[in-house]
């Protein structure tokens, strides 16, 4: 029954966006309809449109005032998302939450100098990123500080330019996040890395690669061992719009029931290549946790019906928790419709159709969500 209630929902809320996009194309429709009909003058409509545009760049205009900015010195911008979920099963309870709240405060000290500090405030506030960059040349930039572990794309994507509400179940497992063993550490850690682009092709760059050394112990904390993480990513452009990445992390840190040192391993490849308004995207990620084998692995495809306002998401996502037990892997079937009201302000609209395997039985854990993100 509740199964039936979400698909009705979703059905809705289609139904709402398909309007909202009509829109503009719907009111010129009608000038043109009363200009066949004589009731307007082709004068008249010229002037209505003329005054529409107007209002468009008004809008446009008033939009340029974000993010705020003080000279190079300080850009602030920020996130707010506040989300809807839906369970079917029984692993969450339906209701509203604030997900995101941030700020995000950069600058730049001199030409070769700038910085960030990132900071979360929905929940407990916590620094997220927090770090200096210094420019010796394209293909050298040290950074120093907490930032995001270079490991996995979609763990990299800013979490306002997901294309889907929620990343991929491996990148969750292997990429410091919700289900690590190291806790949920937002993908960070504190530490440092040199980062930069070479060969120069046709105004772009064929070769980026990023190699760091982290503490290991996730965002806010000093260091729990004497021994060091590190973790690098090559990636090549060998076409136009198409990105090509192997990456890992090899790391010794303490965790688990009985907490001691052990291996925390990681490595992994993945593609992205967009063409207009179509992008495609797949990634393999595998790691060991002490002597438990993970893996995973998606694919997904987005395309936007409408230009910057209607985009439709399809994703398969699979995970194995660990290799040596038969009936464990989970896999996801995920889709979505975006709407975008301006540049600032976007609707999620995504529904996971999930399978997770038990030593038992097939456990359906199906989930609608709704957010709504606002950036400035």
């Amino acid at each position: 029954m509740k199964h039936t209630y979400l698909v009705k929902l979703l059905f809705i809320f289609v139904i709402i966006l398909s309007a909202f996009t009509v829109k503009a194309q719907q009111s010129e429709d009608l000038l043109n309809l009363l200009i066949q009909k004589k009731l307007i003058t082709q004068k008249e409509a010229d002037s209505i449109r003329s005054d529409n545009a107007v209002k468009e760049q008004q809008k446009k205009d008033a939009q340029k005032i974000f993010p705020l900015s003080l000279g190079k010195a300080l850009n602030l911008t920020g996130l707010f998302q506040e989300r809807y979920q839906a369970f079917q099963g029984t692993s969450g309870i339906d209701g509203f939450d604030t997900r995101r709240a941030r700020l995000d405060f950069k600058g730049a000290i001199t030409s070769q100098w700038d910085y960030e500090l990132y900071i979360e405030f929905a929940g407990t506030p916590a620094l997220l990123d927090g770090y200096t960059t210094y420019k010796l040349a394209d293909y050298a930039k040290i950074s120093v500080g907490q930032f995001k572990i270079p490991f996995s794309y979609e763990s990299l994507v800013s979490d306002s330019q997901l294309e889907l509400l929620d990343r991929s179940q491996v990148e969750e497992a292997l990429t410091a996040r919700a289900k690590d063993v190291l806790g949920n550490q937002n993908g960070r850690d504190i530490g440092a890395q040199i980062s930069g682009s070479f060969v120069k092709l046709n105004d772009s760059y064929l070769f980026d690669y990023t190699f760091g050394v982290f503490n290991g112990n996730g965002i806010n904390r000093a260091d729990n061992n004497m021994d060091k993480d590190v973790s690098g990513r090559f990636t090549v452009h060998p076409i136009a719009n198409l990105a090509v990445s192997y990456d890992f992390y090899h790391g010794r840190d303490i965790y688990g029931a009985i907490t001691t040192t052990q291996l925390r391993n990681r490595q992994g490849f993945d593609a992205r290549y967009v063409l207009g308004p179509l992008s495609l995207t797949a990634e393999y990620d595998k790691g060991t946790d002490a002597a438990i084998k993970r893996d995973g692995w998606y694919a997904q495809a987005a395309y936007f019906i409408f230009p910057k306002k209607l985009q439709v998401v399809g994703k398969y996502d699979t995970y194995d928790p660990n290799k040596d037990i038969a009936t464990d892997r989970s896999t996801w079937y995920v889709g979505g419709i975006n709407y975008f009201f301006n540049q600032w302000t976007k609707l999620y609209f995504d529904y996971s159709y999930r399978r997770e395997e038990v030593p038992t039985a097939q456990v359906k854990n199906n989930l609608l969500a709704v957010e709504l993100q606002v950036q400035f």
